[in-house]
């Protein structure tokens, strides 16, 4: 067979009811001349049944030997890919017909030099893992950030704007830069996106060409994992954030609050004197500071169920 110009990767864990509406949505693209993988991550339910139910020449079926977390299971996915460009789906979301066609149309603008290219997000439901939130839409990138195409290595600084399955890169630029950091579970893309940003351009289609749904069973609900992915992140990511003061000072006080929610007050201590330090003329992180001293004040049980 030939070789396709865009191996698309699925990872799925537990997806029974919705990966065929995953499936079916890349399917139904019309820009040829891609194939579909679909990395089953040690399912424990019929995801494989359910995936083997689309007959499709395109469509491939990929087992991981354990559960390896989204990360694993999409860096399966590439390394099975036989495309030069890779996009990634997630297994509870659905892609418009028209977004393959139109991000690869910007990567063959001639001169384009794009490294990847990503495009708009609409979101249902909250990102917050409280009883009874009623949904709502959002659209990601927020149109109030500047700057979402070309050198975009500062506002991703800010907080991330590409999510996975917005993302088309190209394969050989992947691994050489390292493919996803199955630490950094569940921000992974952000972290992977800023090392794929300070490589070179990246191209935005501005049109709501993916939509997500949150899953009771969706890694981003585990908020304390997301701080350590944070932290994580920080972490690799200091000799960027250190040319950025201010947005390294913004990291820290979020995961000083982070921190404090979690009752770790002498962790919410250290980092947002970490903050203070980076960027002492932000009255906001004193007035921070201040709070989680006087946090550290009160009574153990008192600070640990306020």
């Amino acid at each position: 067979m030939t070789a396709p110009l865009v191996s698309v990767v699925i990872p799925a864990y537990n997806r029974a009811g919705s990966i065929r509406v995953a499936i079916e949505s890349v399917l139904r693209q019309t820009w040829s001349g891609f194939e579909l993988l679909v990395v089953d991550d040690g399912s424990t339910d019929d995801t494989m049944a359910e995936a083997a139910k689309v007959s499709d020449p395109r469509l491939r079926l990929v087992a991981n030997p354990r559960n390896m977390g989204a990360a694993g299971a999409r860096n399966t996915g590439v390394a099975e890919a036989r495309g030069t460009w890779i996009a990634f789906q997630d297994s509870d979301d659905e892609w418009l017909p028209t977004k393959l066609e139109k991000q690869m149309a910007r990567q063959a603008e001639p001169g384009a030099g794009f490294v990847g290219a990503y495009c708009g997000l609409l979101t249902l439901g909250l990102l917050g893992d409280r009883d009874g939130e009623r949904p709502r839409l959002r659209y990601v990138p927020d149109p109030a950030i500047r700057g979402v195409e070309g050198d975009i290595v500062a506002p991703l600084l800010h907080g991330n704007m590409i999510s996975t399955q917005t993302l088309v890169v190209r394969r050989d630029l992947f691994l050489e830069l390292g493919r996803f950091d199955e630490d950094t579970t569940p921000i992974e893309d952000w972290d992977f996106v800023l090392r794929l940003a300070n490589a070179g351009p990246i191209a935005f289609v501005d049109e709501p060409l993916v939509h997500q749904r949150f899953s009771a069973n969706s890694i981003t609900r585990n908020t304390a994992r997301r701080l350590r992915s944070r932290i994580r992140l920080v972490e690799k990511n200091m000799g960027l954030f250190a040319e950025h003061p201010a947005q390294l000072a913004r990291q820290y006080q979020i995961i000083a609050n982070g921190l404090r929610d979690q009752g770790d007050i002498a962790g919410a201590r250290r980092y947002i004197a970490l903050a203070v330090r980076t960027h002492p003329a932000n009255p906001r992180i004193w007035a921070r500071a201040g709070e989680i001293a006087a946090r550290s004040l009160l009574p153990r049980r008192a600070a640990g169920s306020a």
